[in-house]
């Protein structure tokens, strides 16, 4: 069984999680029309698939020094899975890169608790957002758990609040410096932002539609039962808790803003719903509610490849 198999903390358990993302890998093939399969193609994609690798090792070793869970493996699991139900993911190289910044960016507010190196930490973490915004613009949405995360350290002080402009503006001097270096000007940063875009036509794809159908109904069961269950929690993991939920929401908001629509946009939802949903597992006692949903979103990328991938 799923649950008990992905209930142990196993290296054959990220071994098959690897396998996974390879194999959302190999149906971005399929999915997108290509005439020739180059040498180039293949480390593009190849690359892709090590990045997105490494955003898993990352997110594993998050909830491992945070405790964001317990001690399983659930979490990869539904975030390699995931991104399996959408290969367009393997197409998009700047989305994969802002993820991973936003994952860095989360390793450190999780470990704001500790209540150490508070000022760096929170610079980091600006750094990490303002570093994924130059992929994504909205990511810079990012940066209302980051002030959210501040209000709710207990020794706060006004100039903390000052600290995330310190990262912004410190990126910004980097990338300016880049493109005058690198093209002789500063044009960029008037294309920088996008324009609001709500054109979802990419979803009235059953391919995307499904997948996005079911991760959309389990966003709102997730928050909807936590933000019922958060007054019960013990005071200190309130915050992560709550941090969570908020980025899940946030990253919903990156995906709606996107300016183009391609079903690439729902990574930045991955990680934190395949933390959130992990927290649902460990905490129902329906056994089977838990061996059907790890079943559906193992089984599902399969079935819609076969479907409309071939």
């Amino acid at each position: 069984m799923l649950t008990n198999f992905f209930g142990k903390s196993n290296p054959i358990n990220v071994i098959i999680c690897g396998i996974y993302l390879l194999f959302g890998m190999v149906a971005s093939y399929y999915y997108t029309t290509v005439e020739n399969v180059s040498g180039l193609l293949v480390l593009n994609k190849a690359g892709m698939w090590l990045l997105l690798l490494f955003s898993l090792l990352l997110l594993d070793f998050v909830i491992r020094k945070n405790s964001l869970t317990q001690i399983n493996t659930y979490a990869i699991f539904l975030f390699a899975t995931s991104v399996a139900l959408f290969p367009i993911i393997f197409e998009q190289r700047d989305v994969i890169a802002s993820n991973v910044f936003v994952v860095l960016g989360l390793r450190r507010l999780a470990s704001l608790p500790s209540e150490r190196n508070i000022e760096k930490k929170l610079f980091d973490a600006s750094l990490y957002f303002a570093l994924a915004s130059l992929f994504h613009f909205w990511s810079l949405l990012f940066f209302i758990p980051l002030f959210w995360a501040i209000l709710k350290i207990p020794s706060n002080h006004f100039r903390m609040l000052f600290i995330p402009f310190m990262g912004v503006l410190a990126v910004a001097l980097l990338a300016i410096a880049y493109h005058l270096v690198r093209h002789d000007s500063s044009s960029w940063f008037a294309t920088w932002r996008p324009q609001l875009a709500y054109d979802f036509s990419a979803y009235n794809r059953s391919v995307l539609l499904i997948p996005a159908t079911i991760l959309g109904t389990l966003i709102v069961w997730i928050v909807t039962v936590r933000l019922i269950r958060v007054s019960a929690l013990a005071r200190k993991l309130q915050r992560n808790y709550r941090l969570l939920t908020l980025m899940l929401v946030v990253g919903f908001g990156v995906a709606i803003f996107s300016e183009v629509k391609t079903g690439a946009e729902t990574l930045f939802l991955m990680a934190p719903l395949a933390v959130v949903t992990t927290n649902y597992i460990e905490k129902t006692k329906d056994f089977w509610f838990q061996e059907v949903l790890l079943w559906v979103f193992m089984v599902l990328p399969i079935v819609l490849f076969f479907l409309f991938g071939l």
